[in-house]
């Protein structure tokens, strides 16, 4: 991970929870007064459940109001913090298996943000410089050797990718009527463990292939096939040792229905896996056949639920393979049980319409568009790994081909909440572009899509879905991902389970999220969901510990349902919202007290960033409001106040070190009841 990367997860750890909250912070704006309270209370109670400071560690109120006031949390803060290990990055190790004929290899690169890097293949001598500028595409021709060719064989055709910032990577290997793209994994997101989805061969161009690229020297690795593959007997592991850079494929040309698929793959060292084949016929009765290839998520960052939208302009529907990684897995399609899997096998079928596709243990899955005669329709096989709701991201960078392609689309699928929300290229996709995915929460859209780069944005996670038709060949692959752990996930435990809090501050909650052994699982994300008197949601991902914070405003009294979960694992917790007693405030500063409890809390403005002041010990006597206090955030500041209760107080704060750490400050407010 990278150091910027580790500094903004420290930062938004604090608040991307509070990001509701700290997004309506506005001092010029009368009437958002609560909001101050609310953010800086979620704060507070952040520093309860093991955060930093916030009295010497509070955020600075430029950055706060830079952020989004969307019903649900903000999710620039989100993409900071949450997806440390997803498909962009900075180094890459990639390869491309063997197509029908030799063909032109290409690279594309875009980006965020303006870059240079250089891609490499040292077992050829290749090298050559790129530069990517924002939202725009580079295209990098690779030689036609880099290409593997023999089967059983080590070659040293590694491609080696790298980058001063991160870029999207996807490779394609185009040939007349053969052609398919990957999105290409960069080298933090690899794992030792892989389990192979390709395609069967129909007897047409026998080729069901796999390939490995090695990111690091004497990596051992261990393959064991699915099938008899020559020497190599099926089910009987062996093993080979790759230096950096070196690559090995492996294909089989038997007859129907021979598929590599199922095949073993593990390692002492990250490596890169590809799955596809040769030229596939899909379904195998049908023609013609096209090169398919997608680079494969190691085991680990399988998934459970997942929702995909039918390919444009096709008819009676795509094939879909679903992989599983567990012994009695069970599948669903809609609601529908499918198939009971064994480690290693799959279940193929046809899905014509949107659909939700759900296991009990975590599974790989990928969509297929189907021969150009099992329709009648312009196109061709290509396969597209389809990832999970749990791997979905906020925003993607995408690009199509830059030429030889007149057909293209972008499918996206998106919880209902965020439809009218997602934006392409600054503009939003129109909500009449949305079907309903069943009753499943999520809907589905269908983009055309104009030829080169494009960035798509939404306020909750959504996937993202790139392909595209000519005559008689097609490519298509999914437009990001992220790649953490969540098959890992075994339970999550949210606390508090039950709190009380006052109408206008906030609460928070933790959600601990664990494996099977009861080990700390970091990186993934936690969906929250809160229905009940204050209906929102948000997400945030767990940190080192497997911990990730949230906090949501109340502004109605009532109870909340607050659910944490990642994929099908969660937990429930429940909030109580109180009414204040009394609330004062100048349009910027706030004190909120509650006459029960004698508790209060002041939240005021410096002059770089929001503060609180918290405590007991106010009270109200024949009219008059009264408080002598030290702050709890820091015992050394102490508060006085006085007024009536039914008009004005002032306040003065003695703050004992100042904004900077320097002499004390005194600070005085006159306050308005609310």
């Amino acid at each position: 991970m990278t150091r910027s990367r580790i500094q903004a997860r420290r930062v938004v750890g604090l608040v991307v929870g509070c990001s509701v909250l700290l997004g309506w912070l506005s001092p010029q704006v009368p009437g958002k007064v609560p909001a101050f309270t609310q953010a800086l209370q979620c704060l507070a109670a952040q520093v309860q459940l093991g955060a930093r400071d916030v009295h010497r560690q509070a955020i600075p109120s430029q950055w706060a109001r830079s952020v989004s006031s969307h019903a649900v949390p903000a999710s620039m803060a989100v993409r900071i913090a949450g997806v440390a290990r997803e498909s962009k990055g900075t180094d890459f190790w990639l390869t491309f298996p063997g197509n029908l004929a030799r063909s032109q290899l290409s690279l594309f690169l875009t980006g965020d943000e303006d870059t240079t890097g250089t891609v490499t293949i040292p077992g050829l001598g290749f090298a050559m410089s790129f530069s990517v500028t924002a939202g725009a595409v580079t295209t990098v021709t690779l030689p036609a050797l880099a290409a593997l060719g023999s089967s059983d064989t080590i070659e040293n055709k590694g491609i080696h990718i790298t980058a001063l910032h991160e870029v999207a990577v996807y490779g394609l290997r185009g040939h007349p009527f053969t052609t398919d793209a990957y999105l290409g994994l960069p080298t933090d997101v690899l794992g030792t463990e892989y389990i192979v989805l390709g395609y069967q061969n129909a007897n047409v161009v026998n080729g069901t292939q796999l390939a490995i690229v090695a990111t690091a020297n004497a990596t051992t690795v261990t393959i064991t096939p699915s099938v008899t593959t020559n020497s190599r007997r099926a089910a009987v592991p062996y093993h080979m040792t790759l230096n950096q850079g070196q690559t090995y494929q492996l294909r089989n040309t038997g007859p129907p229905p021979t598929d590599l698929s199922g095949t073993m793959i593990t390692s002492d060292q990250p490596i890169a896996v590809f799955g596809g084949h040769q030229c596939a016929n899909i379904p195998p009765e049908f023609a013609a056949c096209d090169y398919i290839v997608e680079q494969l998520p190691p085991t680990v960052a399988w998934g459970k639920t997942f929702v995909t939208m039918p390919l444009a302009t096709r008819l009676h529907g795509d094939t879909f393979r679903f992989l599983a990684s567990t012994d009695g897995t069970n599948i669903r399609v809609n609601g529908t049980w499918v198939a009971t899997l064994p480690r290693g096998q799959l279940h193929e079928q046809l899905i014509a319409g949107p659909a939700q596709i759900s296991a009990d243990q975590p599974i790989l899955v990928a969509q297929y568009s189907n021969g150009s005669s099992f329709d009648g329709v312009a196109s061709d096989p290509f396969m597209m790994l389809i990832p999970p709701f749990e791997q979905f991201l906020t925003s993607y960078t995408l690009t199509t081909p830059t030429a030889g392609f007149p057909r293209n689309f972008l499918n996206v699928v998106t919880l209902d909440a965020a439809v009218g929300a997602i934006t392409l290229d600054g503009t939003v996709i129109p909500p009449s572009s949305f079907v309903a995915i069943g009753t499943s929460g999520f809907s589905g859209a269908q983009v055309p899509l104009p030829s080169g780069s494009h960035t798509v944005i939404g306020p909750l996670p959504f996937g993202a879905f790139v392909y595209g038709f000519a005559d008689t060949t097609s490519y298509g692959y999914p437009a990001g991902m992220s790649v953490v752990p969540v098959a890992l996930v075994a339970a999550i435990t949210l606390t508090p389970k039950t709190a009380t809090n006052l109408v206008g501050l906030a609460h928070c909650v933790m959600a601990a999220v664990t494996d099977q052994n009861g080990d700390p699982v970091a990186e993934v994300r936690v969906d929250f969901t809160v229905t009940g008197a204050n209906p929102t949601a948000g997400f945030t991902a767990t940190d080192a510990s497997g911990q990730a914070p949230f906090c949501y405003g109340g502004a109605h009294a009532g109870t909340d349902t607050i659910v944490a979960a990642v994929g099908t694992v969660a937990d429930t917790a429940t909030e109580t919202w109180d009414q204040p007693s009394l609330q004062f405030s100048d349009g910027t500063n706030v004190l909120v007290f509650d006459v029960t409890t004698s508790q209060f809390i002041l939240a005021y403005m410096t002059e770089q960033a929001f503060q609180q002041c918290s405590g007991a010990g106010a009270r109200v006597d024949e009219g008059l409001l009264t408080i002598s206090s030290a702050c709890r955030e820091d015992v050394s500041d102490v508060i006085r106040a006085v007024g009536p209760a039914g008009d004005s107080v002032t306040v003065e704060l003695i703050d004992s070190t100042g904004t900077s750490g320097g002499s004390p400050v005194i600070r005085r407010f006159l306050l308005t009841r609310q």
